[in-house]
C-alpha cells in the first residue's frame, strides 16, 4: 500500500493524533469498550462525528490495520 492511499495523522501530544484532513482522530481513552470492558488507556480511533471505529492496545497496530500513517 502506498503512502498516497493512507490517511496521515499528526501527533498532537503523547496521547493524541489528528488526521490532516480532519476525518479521524486517534487518542488514548480510559472509558469502556462497547462490551463494557475497561479501555485502560487503549488507543481509540474515532471519526469526525466522534463515533468509535476501532481500538487497540498499540497505536502502530491500529494504524497498520486501518491504513493510517502516523507522524
Amino acid at each position: 500500500m502506498s503512502l498516497a492511499s493512507k490517511t496521515v495523522l499528526d501527533r498532537v501530544n503523547d496521547d493524541e493524533y489528528l488526521a490532516q484532513d480532519g476525518t479521524v482522530s486517534m487518542k488514548r481513552e480510559y472509558g469502556r469498550t462497547p462490551n463494557g470492558n475497561s479501555m485502560s488507556g487503549r488507543w481509540v480511533l474515532r471519526d469526525a462525528g466522534n463515533a468509535l471505529l476501532d481500538f487497540d492496545q498499540y497505536a502502530n497496530d491500529l494504524a497498520e490495520r486501518r491504513a493510517l500513517k502516523l507522524f
